[in-house]
Order: structure tokens, then C-alpha cells, then sequence
């Protein structure tokens, strides 16, 4: 979810989490019977007590964008800390994440990880107590002042493995940001008489107004399961408030899942697909080629995560983004992440420095050298967009926003290990009229609650 490019990846991104449940019930020691291990002792934050190091870090920026991001990060890190060599084992999402839990108990365990936030990874590492409880190292570097609520949440985890969002931090953000935004085509904007939506009012105006001029509303495709979410999530960041999505999510104050935005959000994207506003064929188009059709031109408005439209050099010019606007008219809210979390092994023998690459790596200099290679940045809303790329500008400043607001929220999907499949199961039921809205809410309820008690909770 980081590259121009990546459309191909968010495939990639998101099948796993079908299948996450899988991880939790055939690793050993992730029953919530693993040690939260913590650093022990004092830390150090000072390269020259730290000496000859080399570190291990696995990720999953393979090309594009996010390996040349990595790359420059690694460089600047290394130029910083001469004492201390970086080697990357870069690998796709989905080895990554299927490789994670095994690596991890390995002899040779890489210093650093990158698990995804949420019960189908991170959640399944920390029950397990393969990865190290950073709060020594949060109090040395301050992180938890730095980095803002919303996004330290989505790293922590309770000693005991039972709790999300709360409690200790096992990992950190990366400065580059991947959020679910809307992107539009500014010349196809323009023919409809339309303005850049500052409402939802708004953007429900544009909507029919592109059906009317005979233009594609919404580019969408969902043939492999991957092009509902975005929109989805979307909707419930309108309808729904920061806090209640938050808190249904990481399962705090057993919130209603009425006030989480979800059946609004259910009950306006079947009056989308009522009144014409997504593409014809999206039930037999697939994401990727969703995004490839949108680039062509053949659509108003298209929901995916920030960096993925495959552009050809000099093509963002023609396109535009903007977070979907609430319909109280408040400030918006985005379904956002850092584009990595780092976390480090149980097993590292090298935890100050794989603590200071961390920091590095969530720090100015990374997210100034986010956008230099394209990307958009994270937690320094300071960071400025280069001139002559007006589509950059637009994902800085909405990452500039949610940064300085503080107005990220978690991924639904990360409420469970298998939550995912069952939104996409039965969003495509009732979208293709099997059933309705409220089968879909009732389904993610059911499943929210019966994780919730298996955690004996």
C-alpha cells in the first residue's frame, strides 16, 4: 500500500487476511502463553556504545517506490551510524507474512520485522512473545509523545496478548503514510461541471452528475475480493466518528457497532450500486485492472490506498485526491496507517541498534526522503511536497492533515483474524442482492464478538 505502482500489491496486502486465522491456530506459543519479552536493562540510544553492529532486517519493499525508499533510508542510516551495517532480506507480503511466526523462532531470526498491525500478525507475534516490548526504548526516544495517539494505538498490544490498542508498544510506525483516499480525474471532474467535493453533500452531487453526463461515477472492481473495502472503510470514516470506529475496532468500552458508521456505510453503498454509480462489470473486473481503467479514463472517481494508481511518468498531473468528507461536515477522518510497522525480534542480539534504526526510520529525514522518491510522508506534517507533481501535493497535504489532527483510524478488518473474508463475503451477497444491509452488519458483529470471547473476553 506505498508505491504508485502497486496495485498488483494490494492482492498481495490483503489475501492473507482470509487466511490469518491459520497462522493463530498452527504456530505454537500463540495462545497468549509466549513471554512479553522487554528490553531488559538499560537501554542505549548512543552509536558509540552500541560498536560494531549488523543488523538483519526483513521487508517487504521489493521494488519500485518502496525499495527505492529503503534503499535511501538504509544509506542515510548507515551514514549516521557508521558503526552499524544494514542487510535487507526483501520478500513479497504474502511470503512475508506466511514466513513471519517461523522466522522469528528460528536460530538466525532477523533483528527486524515488519508485521502488520492487527490480530492477523502482530497480534499472533506478540501472543507468542516473538517480538520485543519496546517501551524502555519508547521512554528513551519518546515516542509515544512524537508519534500522535492514533497511530501509536495501532502498534500496541497488552503483556498478556488479549488487548489491542492498548497497553505496551511492539513495534513503530515508518514516516511514510498508506491511507484509503479518493482519487478523481481532473479533466472528467471539469466536464461534469463539478467542483472537488468539500462535502459529502458534495460528492453525492458529482456522483449524479456523472451518471448524467454518461461518465463511469466510481471506477471500482471486486472479481478478487479487493476493491470493497476501500470504499467501504470510506463511508464509515463519513458516517461514523474517530473515537466509536476506533474503539469497535480494538474492541474498547464495547462499543455498539451501530455508532461505528458500518450500517450507514452498508446501507449507501447498495444505494450507490441502486442508482448506477459503480462500473457496470465490477463483479467481474478485478481490482488491479479497476485502477488500470480509472488511469485510462474511464471513471470519475476511484477508492484505493494512497501511492497505488499505475501511473506512467508525468501522468499524476492528470489526477487529483482527497479524503471522502464527513457527513456532519467535521474534520476528516481516514482509515490510515504508517506504510510499514517495524518491530524487533525476541531474539535479536542487537536491540539498541535495531531500536535506533527504528527511530531513523520514523523520523524527518525518512519522511523527507519519502517524498523525494514519490511517497507520501507520515507524522511530520513540516515535510513539503516537491513543485510539478500536483497529485503528490495533494496526498502531502492530506498526510500533512491526518498527521497534524491526529485523525487516522485502524482498519476495520484488523478486529479479527478473519474479519476480512467475512466483510467481502457478504458485501458481494448483498450487492448482487442475496440479501441486505443488515446481514452484512450482523455478520461483522457476529464475528467481532465471537474473537472478543475467544480471548476470554
Amino acid at each position: 500500500m506505498v508505491s504508485r505502482s502497486r496495485t498488483g500489491r494490494i492482492a498481495s496486502l490483503l489475501a492473507p487476511l482470509a487466511t490469518a486465522g491459520l497462522l493463530v491456530g498452527c504456530v505454537p506459543g500463540t495462545d497468549g502463553t509466549g513471554a512479553a519479552n522487554t528490553a531488559s536493562g538499560a537501554v542505549t540510544t548512543d552509536p558509540a556504545e552500541m560498536g560494531q553492529v549488523t543488523l538483519h532486517v526483513l521487508d517487504y519493499f521489493t521494488g519500485g517506490v518502496d525499495d527505492a525508499w529503503m534503499k535511501a533510508v538504509v544509506e542515510a542510516f548507515e551514514k549516521q551510524y557508521p558503526d552499524i551495517t544494514v542487510e535487507r532480506t526483501s520478500l513479497p507480503w504474502s511470503d512475508v507474512m506466511a514466513a513471519l511466526p517461523l522466522k522469528l523462532k528460528s536460530a538466525d531470526a532477523p533483528d527486524i520485522v515488519p508485521p502488520n498491525p492487527g490480530w492477523q500478525s502482530m497480534g499472533t507475534l506478540v501472543r507468542g512473545g516473538l517480538v520485543l516490548n519496546l517501551d524502555n526504548y519508547a521512554k528513551a526516544y519518546g515516542w509515544n509523545e512524537a508519534f500522535p495517539p492514533s497511530i501509536v494505538n495501532q502498534h500496541q498490544f497488552s503483556t498478556d496478548g488479549r488487548h489491542m490498542g492498548t497497553g505496551s508498544l511492539f513495534g513503530t510506525p515508518v514516516a511514510r503514510a498508506s491511507l484509503i483516499e479518493v482519487y478523481y480525474n481532473r479533466a472528467l471532474l471539469q466536464k461534469t461541471g463539478a467542483k472537488v467535493p468539500r462535502s459529502y453533500g458534495d460528492f453525492q452531487t458529482a456522483l449524479g452528475k456523472a451518471k448524467a453526463a454518461g461518465i463511469t461515477p466510481i471506477a471500482l472492481g471486486n472479481a478478487d475480493q479487493l476493491g470493497i473495502t476501500a470504499p467501504l472503510f470510506s463511508l464509515m470514516n463519513a458516517f461514523g466518528t474517530q473515537s466509536a470506529i476506533s474503539d469497535f475496532t480494538y474492541s474498547h468500552h464495547d462499543v455498539n457497532i451501530g455508532r461505528s458508521g458500518l450500517p450507514q456505510a452498508v446501507s449507501a453503498f447498495r444505494q450507490w450500486s441502486d442508482k448506477g454509480y459503480l462500473d457496470k462489470d465490477y463483479a467481474g473486473t478485478d481490482a488491479a485492472n479497476a485502477a488500470q481503467n480509472f488511469v485510462n479514463g474511464e471513471g470519475l472517481f476511484h477508492f484505493n490506498y494512497s501511492g497505488s494508481l499505475p501511473l506512467r511518468p508525468g501522468q499524476s498531473k492528470e489526477f487529483g485526491s482527497f479524503v471522502l468528507p464527513r457527513e456532519d461536515g467535521g474534520a476528516p477522518v481516514a482509515t490510515a496507517s504508517s506504510a510499514s510497522n517495524l518491530s524487533i525480534a525476541s531474539k535479536s542480539k542487537h536491540p539498541d541498534a535495531a531500536a535506533a534504526f527504528l527511530n531513523f526510520a520514523a523520523g524527518e529525514e525518512a519522511a523527507e526522503l519519502a517524498v523525494r522518491k514519490g511517497a507520501m510522508p507520515l507524522l511530520h506534517p513540516d515535510v513539503q511536497a516537491p513543485a510539478g507533481d500536483p497529485l503528490l501535493a495533494d496526498d502531502v497535504a492530506i498526510a500533512q492533515d491526518i498527521s497534524a489532527r491526529g485523525t487516522a483510524v485502524p482498519y476495520l478488518d484488523w478486529a479479527t483474524p478473519t474479519l476480512f473474508d467475512t466483510i467481502n463475503t457478504t458485501m458481494q451477497s448483498m450487492l448482487a442482492g442475496r440479501s441486505a444491509p443488515d446481514a452484512v452488519v450482523g455478520a461483522v458483529d457476529e464475528n467481532v464478538a465471537a474473537f472478543r470471547k475467544s480471548l476470554g473476553r
